[in-house]
């Protein structure tokens, strides 16, 4: 698997690293890392996570919708 290549996928479609970085509980420098090579694959959850957020197409969490707020 190209773990840069799934950074490069989520940031076109709108994640920025630091977004992403807290969607799966690293660093955006741990992320910038991995998409510039520098870490070869994130370890754990994070790439568990990470897998999930691009195979399922998630919105960045600006994107999502939220359910409105019980009065």
């Amino acid at each position: 698997m190209n773990w840069a290549s799934l950074v490069s996928d989520l940031e076109k479609a709108g994640w920025s690293l630091t977004a992403l970085g807290r969607a799966i509980g690293l660093s955006p420098q741990a992320v910038s890392d991995i998409k510039q090579g520098r870490t070869k694959a994130p370890s754990g959850m994070a790439a568990v996570r990470l897998h999930q957020i691009h195979e399922r197409g998630e919105l960045p969490p600006s994107d999502r919708q939220e359910a409105p707020h019980a009065a």
